[in-house]
């Protein structure tokens, strides 16, 4: 090992108690004055938000210290013998591009881990130190950090006679930046996660998007379809009343059908304006099943409920919970014409870390091949019966929007497609 590395091995070793904003070992000035330009330091750097603000605002402080002439805050790379970045006070000259902090001054100073004066140490100053001393005395501390190592280096006029108590002003001012470069760092980091959080946000509320409008468009094209193909026949062919009649009414059926589905987008749309409030999960469901009872009865679909005892509550938008249940009983009608059983089932779990309201939708009807399962909530997906295909990406569209989850799987000779919602613990 060089002799390089075992000072950096040394340092290493007993870097946690020189300036980790702790006071251990750090000997704070006698002198009024000095103690008054260290808390006033302290207070100018509680201001700084940024690294680059810390930095700035003691360099300007170091360069207002009457004890001091000019000099460096020099932040060090990991293994602290090289230079990342350097803030100049008091009109130092400029800095080589590619400088070393293993030799002179600064090499001794965080070798042995302590403030040293080139006046009464003897330690042979490097070139650069040289040329920043000019015939005065320099005066060296290093500091170290979670969020960055460095040291401060500067020159002294020649009124300065006691190098111990401007090594205090240093070494106390170290402990200061530490402690702010520190924060600076936690502070950006949560900046960071938070930036982070915004962007996955954002992409999953794009995808929601997508997902919306590829379903939506899906479901207004096919009555668009159906009527631009009826005015066609009816201006291009020559037809019977009876036939004219009854493609009129295809068409005004198929209108009706635009305009329902432009109407629930309004609804979930005022739903939305109105904000995530505790609803009560079934009043939601009996108010889908009232809205799909004439299909149920209709198609005579056998319902029943297994509610529990107590009404889950969850947080969200009322009238999208509403139409996800109401398209998942649509999908279920539609995928038994001739009849059968719906189960709508409601209980409470817990996954160990949070309380959760599930409702399951068990149906009779029309089955889906395992291996199509997990297409059932795309677009352009597997559909059962005479569904369209709209039903189950707009509801699971909508439990996504409300931090659940909607799966489906076959159990027996039933579909079953399960919602699972963060419940509100009563």
């Amino acid at each position: 090992m060089t002799q390089r590395d075992l000072r950096g091995f040394a340092f290493s070793e007993q870097r946690a108690g020189l300036s980790n904003g702790h006071s251990e070992g750090i000997v704070l000035p006698q002198h009024a004055g000095h103690l008054a330009w260290v808390a006033q330091t302290g207070l100018a750097l509680t201001q700084c938000r940024t690294a680059s603000d810390a930095l700035d605002v003691f360099a300007a402080r170091l360069g207002a210290a009457p004890f001091l002439l000019r000099g460096y805050v020099i932040l060090a790379e990991d293994d602290m013998w090289r230079v990342r970045r350097v803030v100049s006070f008091g009109k130092a000259p400029a800095l080589p591009v590619a400088l070393s902090l293993s030799d002179g001054l600064c090499g001794a100073a965080i070798a042995r881990k302590c403030v040293i004066s080139s006046s009464t140490d003897g330690v042979p100053l490097s070139s650069w130190e040289r040329s920043l001393a000019t015939n005065a005395s320099l005066i060296c501390t290093p500091f170290t950090g979670d969020a960055a190592n460095g040291v401060i280096i500067a020159a002294l006029p020649d009124s300065a006679d006691d190098d111990a108590e401007i090594g205090a002003c240093l070494r106390a001012a170290a402990a200061l930046l530490s402690a702010t470069l520190n924060r600076a760092a936690e502070c950006e980091a949560q900046l960071q996660q938070r930036m982070q959080q915004l962007d996955q946000a954002h992409t999953e509320r794009l995808a929601l998007v997508g997902r919306l409008t590829a379903a939506l468009a899906h479901e207004i094209n096919n009555p668009l379809q159906a009527i631009a193909n009826t005015l066609y026949l009816l201006q291009h062919r020559p037809l019977s009343n009876d036939k004219r009649q009854r493609y009129l009414g295809m068409a005004q059926q198929e209108t009706e059908r635009v305009i329902i589905s432009v109407r629930r987008l309004l609804d979930l749309y005022r739903s939305s304006g109105q904000g995530k409030r505790p609803v009560a999960l079934h009043r939601i469901l009996d108010q889908a099943l009232q809205q799909a009872d004439d299909l149920l009865r209709e198609r005579a679909i056998d319902l029943q409920r297994e509610f529990t005892s107590d009404d889950p509550r969850v947080s969200g938008f009322a009238g999208h919970l509403r139409y996800a249940c109401y398209n998942l009983i649509l999908n279920a009608v539609y995928a038994m014409p001739r009849g059968g059983r719906l189960t709508v089932r409601t209980y409470r779990q817990f996954d160990g870390a949070m309380h959760q309201a599930v409702v399951e939708f068990a149906d009779t009807g029309v089955s889906v091949d395992d291996a199509d399962l997990h297409r059932l909530f795309e677009p352009d997906g597997p559909v059962r019966g005479e569904a369209n295909g709209i039903e189950l990406p707009l509801s699971y569209s909508i439990v996504e929007q409300h931090n659940g989850t909607l799966t489906a799987h076959r159990s027996g000779d039933e579909m079953v497609f399960r919602m699972t919602l963060p419940a509100i613990v009563p």
